[in-house]
């Protein structure tokens, strides 16, 4: 996804919002690893259109937390130890580049919204405490901000 400015703030859309919502179900295990997803079945849950549906069902696609297949259908991907290792590596060399390249490239006003963002963090209890990390909405903005602030596009996308 290219944004033009990045550091202006997107409006949230009915795809983000059942994008989140889908994501956490399958973090969460709502929707178990390997059970198919029906796109009518979703759409009329949602009570959302079918090309909304898919632009959701697209970003779960490319955070590879769903599998899709033509004349198959959607999947919820089947994880394995060894592949969310893979993944978490790959995933650990890109952020480490989109931070070198954000230090470089990131704006005045990138910087300090990130700082925010940092300080919301140091205030949260759980975080604190040391109960358990999720990636929430704050915290996967946080990492998204990171990204865009790099200004590089592959990464963006």
């Amino acid at each position: 996804m290219l944004l033009q400015n990045p550091t202006k703030q997107a409006a949230v859309t009915t795809a983000d919002k059942v994008f989140e919502q889908l994501q956490f179900a399958i973090v969460e295990g709502e929707m178990a690893a390997g059970s198919k997803i029906s796109e009518p079945e979703l759409a009329k849950h949602y009570q959302i259109s079918r090309s909304t549906l898919r632009e959701a069902l697209n970003r779960l696609e490319k955070c590879h937390l769903i599998e899709r297949k033509p004349n198959v259908g959607s999947r919820v991907v089947d994880c394995t130890i060894e592949g969310l290792l893979e993944l978490y590596i790959t995933r650990e060399a890109l952020e480490g580049m989109a931070c070198r390249q954000a230090a470089m490239n990131m704006t005045d006003e990138e910087v300090a919204h990130m700082q925010d963002m940092l300080t919301q963090h140091a205030g949260d209890k759980a975080l604190q405490d040391g109960v358990a990390y999720y990636q929430e909405k704050g915290d996967l903005d946080f990492h998204y901000k990171v990204i865009l602030g790099s200004h590089n596009k592959q990464l963006i996308e």
